[in-house]
């Protein structure tokens, strides 16, 4: 197997932090790259949910590792190169057919299998669907770093602000922190950190400060979403998946990402051709990423809620998180890829 990446150092500084709940990390065990990810994140079993205000609107005991994105890809490009995977970095792709990768600046890869696992803005999915839908602005942009204020220990908190959302997460060496801020439109520039500090100056809590004490910052990401969905995933020995095939925009973006990998690795072993395969995984993964995204579409609209629709969210947020906490919450989080048992073959309907 060979891996292309378009980026001459992918486990440099692309992204901010990523969190991983227990279908993510299930899906690690099963392939053994669980441990080796572990040790390079912090864990933090609550995930609490706070108002601008200064209300508990909800908390739930959640096995929840964090870690930087960096070191994640790091963490797992180590463990493929172990298993004998070829890295190929500064590679990116631009056209494919009949089996065969063209990429910028020249030459060519032929192999049984393509697999775009190439982002929002996947060229992979263009050339399976030259009519694929464009990703559009989802209403939100963020940007966040490390700060060197601190805040509650073991807790991963999203604090729901009177203008942006504040999400935080202590670490050993600080306190990770990335503001969600709506807008018509982002900004052209990241603001700097008072005009950061001035979104939460009505709300409570330690997001101004957290701001204003910002030892190293992350870049500053436009969240896009696909609202329709991707209608096509594979073709002719192609296939998208992660954000190339079902952009969540938030949440569960790093967790369905893992899930699809081993889900795909399964159905490869278990199935006799790259066509049924494919067709066998787009069976399994469909109905858990649609109603993903349903969830992944309410977190923005939570965040980007106007003033009336904010005070209803605080009052209604404390009930239906609770309800989704002791029972709707199970089919996210207890999902499990099955690793040890059999894939079968597509059905004939699909």
């Amino acid at each position: 197997m060979t891996v292309f990446e378009a980026y001459a150092d992918p486990a440099g500084d692309v992204g901010s932090f990523v969190s991983l709940g227990d279908n993510g990390l299930r899906a690690l065990d099963a392939i053994g790259c669980r441990a080796a990810v572990a040790a390079r994140s912090i864990e933090l079993p609550l995930l609490r949910l706070r108002s601008g205000r200064g209300k508990q609107l909800g908390e739930a005991s959640r096995r929840r590792v964090t870690l930087m994105r960096g070191h994640l890809v790091e963490t797992l490009r180590g463990l493929a190169e172990e298993a004998g995977a070829r890295i190929v970095t500064g590679r990116r792709l631009v056209d494919a057919a009949g089996g065969t990768a063209t990429f910028a600046g020249g030459g060519t890869e032929s192999a049984d299998l393509i697999v775009g696992a190439d982002g929002i803005h996947s060229r992979l999915r263009t050339v399976i669907d030259p009519d694929a839908p464009v990703p559009g602005y989802a209403g939100l942009w963020t940007v966040g770093g490390r700060s060197a204020h601190p805040v509650e220990p073991g807790a991963f908190t999203i604090m729901f602000g009177a203008k942006a959302t504040m999400v935080s997460a202590p670490t050993a060496d600080g306190t990770l922190w990335a503001a969600q801020v709506p807008a018509d439109r982002p900004p052209a520039g990241t603001p700097g950190p008072e005009e950061l500090a001035a979104l939460f100056a009505g709300d409570r809590g330690p997001a101004a400060e957290l701001i204003r004490q910002t030892t190293q910052w992350h870049p500053r990401t436009v969240m896009q979403a696909m609202p329709g969905g991707v209608r096509r995933w594979h073709r002719d020995g192609m296939l998208v998946l992660g954000d190339a095939a079902h952009p969540m925009g938030a949440g569960q973006g790093a967790n369905l990402a893992v899930e699809d990998a081993v889900v795909l690795a399964k159905c490869l072993r278990d199935v006799p051709s790259v066509g049924a395969a494919l067709a066998r995984y787009e069976q399994l993964r469909r109905p858990r990423t649609d109603q993903m995204l349903k969830v992944a579409g309410a977190n923005r609209d939570a965040k980007v809620a106007g003033p009336v629709a904010a005070r209803l969210r605080d009052v209604m947020m404390p009930l239906l998180f609770k309800r989704f906490a002791e029972k709707g919450g199970a089919w996210m989080y207890d999902y499990d890829v099955e690793w040890n048992a059999v894939s079968a073959p597509a059905s004939a309907s699909t």
